[in-house]
């Protein structure tokens, strides 16, 4: 039995940069910043997404069939607030605005090999001046879904509205064990992010961690818990499960992230006073 189970308040971080890449992406919408979209080209389509209607589409070679002077192939239905893009070629170029509620939003399309599969833009005054407080229950509650997400799935699908679920299965090597992210869950109303993980010992001998010690890091950011269960024993050749959350940007702001990103794990040693070797 995981009998460790910690809530915490997330703390405030320092704004570093954040480098991990992901292709499903949100934005505030901002009518004076130009949007870097990198738009997949070899397979798939990237696609740009808005909160309501589009009123109007403008690119100079961006068109809704293969020509010899088309850089981009769209796809879009007038009254759809969605539209779809691919490249033709490999160094293909161009921008492309939208107007959307009376404004006009720019976009530096690049054609790319890692792409943006999706870029969801949101209003900034409804998501982006903050997030309500979330309370020790809701966690727990959120934290009680994402361990039946199966059943939930299965049985009880319309109670996962909100909520993105990957099945990551990235491994963080440390000295004498491995953190596996086996998946990874975004309760968009909550923005909280809640990782399902494994702790594989691969030694003779038992391994303490603290458990209230454990964070998430992407890119030059790392993101304090707000609750965890997780047992801080690593039984010799063992594998042990334990489930971590992350809620907002640590400065009481919405964080935004998806699930799909390159994550790892932090470990504190029960005996160490600093982290564990970081992966």
């Amino acid at each position: 039995m995981r009998a460790i189970i910690s809530i915490l308040v997330v703390a405030l971080l320092p704004l570093f940069s954040v480098r991990g890449a992901t292709s499903i992406i949100q934005k505030p919408l901002d009518e004076f910043l130009v949007y870097e979209i990198p738009t997949a080209w070899k397979a798939g389509t990237t696609t740009l997404l808005f909160p309501s209607e589009i009123s109007a589409l403008y690119g100079k070679s961006i068109a809704t069939q293969e020509q010899t002077n088309a850089n981009f192939l769209i796809s879009f239905v007038p009254g759809n607030y969605y539209v779809t893009l691919r490249a033709l070629e490999k160094e293909a170029e161009d921008y492309l605005t939208v107007i959307y509620n009376r404004k006009a939003y720019i976009f530096h399309l690049v054609a790319s090999d890692h792409p943006f599969r999706t870029l969801t833009l949101f209003n900034p005054d409804k998501n982006w001046t903050g997030r309500a407080a979330i309370s020790p229950s809701q966690l727990l509650s959120i934290l009680d879904k994402a361990k039946a997400y199966s059943l939930f799935k299965t049985q009880h699908p319309d109670a996962l509205e909100g909520v993105l679920h990957v099945a990551s299965n990235i491994e963080n090597p440390y000295q004498d064990f491995t953190v596996r992210i086996k998946n990874i869950w975004r309760f968009e109303a909550q923005d909280t992010l809640v990782f399902g993980i494994e702790f594989i010992n691969h030694s003779s001998a038992t391994i303490g961690y603290k458990p209230q010690d454990l964070a998430v890091r992407l890119g030059e950011r790392i993101y304090t818990q707000s609750i965890v269960d997780a047992s801080g024993s690593m039984p010799p050749h063992s594998t042990t499960p334990a489930y971590i959350a992350i809620t907002g940007d640590g400065s009481g702001g919405r964080n935004n992230l998806a699930p799909d990103n390159n994550w790892s794990v932090l470990v504190v040693k029960e005996k160490d006073a600093r982290l564990a070797s970081t992966p």
